[in-house]
């Protein structure tokens, strides 16, 4: 009799284990983008309910397909948002920057530019997100990508990018759809403050509504905090204007 209390027991603590992690994965998915032969893959991080949502595509440092970014869409799912993070070097991820530096190189914008296209037609079928508006946000190599996808693609409402820049010119910012966040540390040897400036006045000149913000004491990547690049103050402001932006321009009606 003991024997079978003792299993029984065994069985439950599994069946509640179980249920524990089934819950625990049933807010994240990898899905495929694209053609079934090409293409690339993709984490999805959900919120909670079921209720339609905004969409967000959420662009890779160079770093690839990392626990950091992955952990980015997560939070962007607690706020509320459908949160898609295409795999942008197919597999590949790294923590050394020569070989980071390597795999930027490779990659091909043309092709980056069709993975996060596929990304927003995948958002725009998907029955959570229907006719909600999409967003993107990007860091370093990916807040570049993030502004050539706003400059390229009709379904963008709102770009948020942190110390990425493709354009700061009037005419090439003209082409923005939706307004831009720009995030910038000031002493990012990579992206001057001339180059901010650029940027601000850039956009005024395009009469393109936009935000962009110059972090004190900060450096690049000070978003990361896996990296010793992070800076805790400026990352918190810098997520908070952006929640407070997609909040603006995401969740009108």
């Amino acid at each position: 009799m003991r024997r079978a209390i003792i299993v029984l027991a065994s069985m439950l603590l599994w069946v509640a284990g179980a249920a524990a992690a089934n819950a625990q994965s049933s807010d994240t998915s990898r899905v495929h983008l694209g053609p079934p032969e090409g293409g690339a893959d993709a984490f999805v991080a959900w919120p909670s309910g079921k209720a339609a949502a905004p969409g967000i595509v959420v662009v890779q440092e160079w770093w690839g397909l990392n626990a950091q970014i992955r952990d980015v869409a997560r939070r962007l799912a607690k706020e509320g948002y459908v949160a898609i993070v295409p795999d942008l070097y197919h597999g590949k991820v790294t923590t050394d920057p020569e070989q980071a530096h390597v795999l930027l190189r490779g990659l091909e914008s043309d092709v980056a530019l069709r993975d996060l296209g596929n990304a927003v037609t995948w958002l725009r079928a998907e029955p959570r997100v229907g006719k909600k508006r999409i967003g993107v946000v990007g860091f370093c190599m990916g807040g570049g990508l993030a502004q050539a996808l706003a400059l390229n693609n009709s379904e963008i409402s709102a770009v948020v990018m942190f110390y990425g820049l493709t354009a700061t010119d009037a005419k090439s910012l003209a082409a923005l759809h939706g307004p831009l966040q720009g995030h910038f540390g000031e002493l990012d040897d990579g992206i001057p403050i001339a180059k901010v400036e650029e940027l601000r006045a850039g956009l005024k000149q395009a009469g393109k509504s936009g935000e962009v913000y110059l972090y004190s004491g900060a450096g690049h990547a000070f978003m990361n905090d896996t990296r010793p690049s992070y800076h805790p103050d400026a990352a918190r402001q810098g997520w908070a204007r952006m929640l407070a932006f997609f909040q603006k321009n995401l969740r009108r009606s």
